[in-house]
């Protein structure tokens, strides 16, 4: 296929999102079709096209994904129950993000070319594509588009995508990344989202003044890397409400120390993401809105008349990770919770935990004067191994 026609497809196909200009990805792509073709055995012939060789396959981070073509080709035989697939080439992809925006696969089968177009943006954890399928038509022309959409791949997962031909011949691409490489996290190995070093020693972010007077709350997301010695080696900020609480998570994470991350019982540098959320008082919040609550003491809490137990993290078990949540609960006039903010916990994992959990509770109104009224509280939730 000539250069005209591949950039034409990449303009149709493309969406060129953007992506920081540091990010790599290494990809493996799989094409699967009839084991015969009209006229006989399939005839298949492939070439790469705007291939970034920027960085080379040697130089990424090996993320420990391994999917065989046999594997992928049984799962497709038995979800679509078409026994008659078979593997028709394979490819190796390198993308960087200060190359051209997509990498492209061109597939002949029996003197036919399909072109498989791949546009990522990668995000800490999963990448999105954009993915696109054309059939060539003669005089350098598009003939069909065969697929034309928009997935999220996490790491360490394999994407199946199925379509067919002008022919009615059902064809399926299949594809994983199998190694990153990030400006951050150069030479890091990335974990999975919702993974991470146990954590040994942190510090709490300070609230800063500015977002407390304006009434700024919020989560902010940042990509950590840890060197061999689970101390902090860079941090950057990936989603904030503001700069000013991006600002001072940052200052909070810099201080933490993990317990260094073993592979085969050696310590790695790992790359991951850590939350940190920023919440209000709630009588601060009150006060903003011109609305008094009234602090209760224990004696005076009301009556739970709906409990939700919260959910044992899995990672926490596992990292043996245990300990006392405590909230701090608003409850409107009819009881129910209106607002919660974390005032003591051992691990994000199970303020998370506890959050979810005690969001949904309901309690008896509290009265007083003989008229119910908003009130604030501590709720304390506690985690126990056994």
């Amino acid at each position: 296929m000539k250069k005209t026609a591949f950039a034409l497809i990449v303009l149709i196909l493309a969406l060129a999102l953007p992506a920081r200009a540091d990010v790599a990805l290494d990809m493996k792509l799989f094409f699967y079709g009839p084991a015969t073709g009209q006229g006989g055995g399939a005839i298949v012939a492939t070439s790469l096209s705007l291939k970034s060789l920027r960085m080379k396959p040697e130089e990424m981070q090996d993320a420990q994904v391994a999917f065989t073509p046999e594997a992928i080709l049984a799962r497709l035989r038995t979800s679509f129950n078409n026994p008659g697939l078979t593997l028709l080439t394979s490819g190796d992809l390198l993308w960087s993000a200060d190359g051209p925006p997509s990498v492209v696969q061109v597939v002949q089968v029996d003197g036919r070319d399909y072109a498989l177009i791949l546009t990522p943006r990668p995000t800490p954890g999963v990448v999105n594509f954009k993915v696109g399928v054309v059939e060539k038509g003669g005089a350098d022309k598009i003939k069909n588009v065969l697929l034309d959409t928009e997935i999220v791949l996490p790491d360490r997962e394999v994407a199946m995508l199925g379509f067919r031909d002008s022919r009615e011949n059902s064809y399926f691409v299949a594809f994983y990344v199998r190694a990153r490489k990030d400006g951050l996290a150069r030479d890091a190995l990335r974990l999975p989202p919702g993974e991470k070093p146990k954590l040994i020693k942190d510090a709490k972010p300070a609230y800063p003044a500015e977002a407390l007077d304006k009434g700024i709350e919020g989560t902010v997301v940042l990509e950590t890397v840890i060197g061999v010695d689970g101390r902090v080696k860079a941090v950057q900020t990936l989603s904030s409400p503001a700069p000013v609480l991006a600002e001072a998570a940052k200052a909070a994470v810099n201080q933490w120390a993990f317990a260094p991350y073993l592979i085969q019982g050696k310590a790695k540098e790992v790359a991951f993401t850590v939350s940190l959320s920023f919440r209000l008082d709630p009588e601060h919040k009150a006060k903003m809105a011109g609305n008094a609550l009234t602090r209760l003491e224990e004696s005076q809490v009301p009556k739970t008349v709906k409990m939700v137990m919260p959910v044992y993290p899995e990672e926490a078990r596992k990292n043996k990770i245990q300990g006392v949540v405590k909230l701090e609960t608003v409850i409107d006039e009819s009881g129910k919770v209106r607002a919660l903010r974390t005032l003591e916990s051992p691990d994000q994992l199970l303020t998370e935990a506890a959050l979810a959990a005690v969001k949904v509770w309901e309690y008896e109104p509290f009265v007083q004067d003989g008229k119910a009224k908003g009130a604030v509280f501590t709720v304390t939730v506690n985690f126990v191994l056994k």
